[in-house]
């Protein structure tokens, strides 16, 4: 596995198949696409695994759309492409990390060192925490 530098038109395919596939490819772009670190995991040449970082302040960023191919998943990609963004921003001088963490993968986020919000919200009919990882340490 590889982790490379992507355009946020190539995250677009993936975020769609496995965070929204009832929505449209040109739905899937967020506001700060452009300025956003993308990541991607590839693997034999298929890229399997896609996240963004988008900066939210001089020392803060947001991860939104991890997205990992359902075939993929379990096999470290996801842990290994927000690590790959964590020590980017870490080095560009981020201290903090923060994430809307859907209730259903908050095991994997506190497996990376995010804390957890112990309250939840809704978002398009999906339950989510806040989760924030301190990358000073």
């Amino acid at each position: 596995m590889e982790i490379i530098p992507l355009t946020a038109e190539d995250t677009l395919p993936l975020r769609q198949k496995v965070l929204w596939p009832d929505r449209p490819l040109g739905a899937l772009r967020v506001p700060g696409d452009d300025d956003a670190i993308h990541l991607g995991a590839e693997r034999s040449g298929s890229l399997v695994g896609v996240a963004s970082f988008y900066s939210d302040g001089p020392t803060s960023a947001r991860l939104r759309k991890l997205a990992v191919d359902p075939a993929y998943q379990g096999q470290g990609l996801g842990r290994a492409l927000v690590q790959a963004g964590a020590l980017v921003l870490r080095q560009a001088g981020c201290d903090t990390l923060w994430c809307d963490a859907r209730a259903t993968a908050l095991t994997f986020y506190h497996g990376l060192g995010f804390t957890i919000a112990p309250d939840s919200f809704e978002k398009s009919g999906l339950a989510y925490h806040k989760a924030h990882l301190d990358l000073r340490g």
